[in-house]
């Protein structure tokens, strides 16, 4: 079985990384405005032409963990055999233009398309200006996970050293985050929340069974003792002024807090410790700390160790039930819907650095047989421009198979781990360290 993509090839992994790595190591970056605009048909904007992401620079790390990977990258005949048959010989462009000021740099000729079973694929595109890469996964041999850095969500790490600490067969970056590693966006772990969002944005959730689901997602929580309740202004992040935050072990070993405010230890519903004028305060294993500040706190003026506390929180959905789901990941916007290409950058109130301009890009989704994908595409190099959000979705969907597909975090960020190797050429020069990932794994 071959796929005839006129520039996408399902090439051996070791061969394709060796190219990919040799291409990579020769390329220099170069800003937008080297190459000139370009007439894409999917923009569904003016404004997203010639425009530019204003992204924060995260400084690197520098400290690599050891790594032991002992996995194999290959993919199912059959499966691949079901897709060529959909697949047509010459699909549609997605751009219409070739850049005119510089040819951009192409892999030599690759080796042909040969398989190896076991349930994996690697997608290449290489089309005017462009490159992207994805790695597809059967559902029914591997497991798809959240992680976040150094486990806990204070701190960052790179891709690569997140993917050294676990047996994975790929690792890509995921959800936003803050410099000090605080992640945005709702993430669920083994059945617990471990970050919140009020906005109302797109994310993935993974059933126990390996299903997934899609759709947009907004936290809320409450804690209600004696007969009041206060909503919870947030989850494992910093507290400010007149707001009640909730950490629990996967914050970090204590809260960080000063010592404004108070904080309630409660385990199974019962508070076990009180702390008036006293931050920083060790997090329970499996129980909360309840931090407030000025009004928020008022309801514990007279709190007393022992007594009763309900803390209640919830992951709204109208389109699939997110809090059954062991695992979610939050990010956005959505790219792909059904088959078809469906991006909600504006719906989902993301800035205009998220919405507009070419960039790298990152995301994750399924195929219509439910196998996992992630995709990662280069910019801002000689070699590859990136996209927009609906040129990157317009590739998802007619190069790369996606049926279901929402952004992740990208520019800078964007990083893609194969068999312990950095398949994409990272915007930064070097693997930008950041708060989480998505991992898929051998069951």
């Amino acid at each position: 079985m071959k796929h005839f993509y006129k520039i996408i090839h399902c090439l051996p992994i070791a061969s394709v990384l060796s190219g990919i790595f040799l291409f990579n190591a020769v390329t220099y970056a170069a800003s937008e405005e080297d190459f000139p605009p370009i007439e894409a048909p999917f923009a569904n904007s003016s404004e997203n032409k010639n425009s530019e992401l204003n992204e924060e620079k995260f400084p690197p790390v520098d400290e690599p963990f050891p790594k032991n990977h002992s996995s194999t990258v290959n993919h199912t005949e059959e499966r691949g055999q079901e897709k060529n048959s959909d697949t047509p010989e010459k699909p549609a462009e997605i751009f219409t233009e070739q850049p005119q000021n510089e040819k951009p740099a192409e892999v030599e000729t690759p080796p042909p398309a040969t398989e190896q079973g076991e349930g994996l694929e690697f997608l290449f595109y290489n089309e005017n200006g462009v490159q992207a890469f994805a790695v597809v996964a059967a559902h029914e041999q591997y497991n798809l996970r959240p992680i976040i850095a150094r486990d806990h969500i204070l701190g960052r790490s790179t891709v690569s050293q997140m993917a050294g600490n676990i047996n994975d067969i790929a690792t890509i970056n995921a959800g936003y985050f803050s410099a000090d590693g605080s992640l945005i966006g709702i993430t669920k772990i083994d059945g617990v929340i471990v970050s919140s969002d009020y906005f109302n944005r797109s994310a993935i959730g993974i059933n126990s069974d390996g299903t997934t689901i899609f759709g947009r997602i907004q936290y809320h929580g409450a804690i209600t003792y004696n007969g009041r309740t206060v909503e919870i202004s947030g989850l494992n992040c910093a507290r400010g002024a007149n707001r009640l935050i909730v950490y629990n072990e996967y914050f970090g070993n204590s809260t960080g807090t000063n010592n404004f405010g108070v904080e309630i230890i409660e385990h199974d519903g019962i508070i076990t410790d009180i702390q008036r004028n006293k931050g920083n305060n060790i997090i329970p294993h499996e129980g909360h700390v309840i931090s407030a500040h000025g009004t928020a706190a008022e309801i514990f003026a007279n709190a007393q160790i022992g007594d009763e506390i309900i803390f209640e929180e919830n992951i709204f959905s109208e389109d699939a039930d997110f809090n059954s789901a062991p695992y979610v990941l939050g990010a956005g916007p959505r790219l792909v819907r059904d088959g078809e290409i469906f991006v909600t950058a504006l719906e989902e109130d993301f800035p205009p650095d998220i919405r507009m301009g070419r960039a790298p890009r990152s995301a994750v989704g399924v195929t219509k047989y439910g196998d996992y994908f992630f995709a990662v595409v280069d910019g801002r190099q000689a070699h590859s421009r990136g996209c927009t959000l609906e040129e990157w979705a317009a590739i998802l969907v007619e190069k790369f198979g996606a049926f279901q597909a929402i952004n992740l975090d990208g520019g800078g960020s964007t990083e893609l781990v194969v068999k312990d190797k950095l398949v994409n050429s990272p915007s930064d020069g070097r693997e930008r360290a950041v708060g989480s990932a998505l991992t898929i794994l051998p069951k």
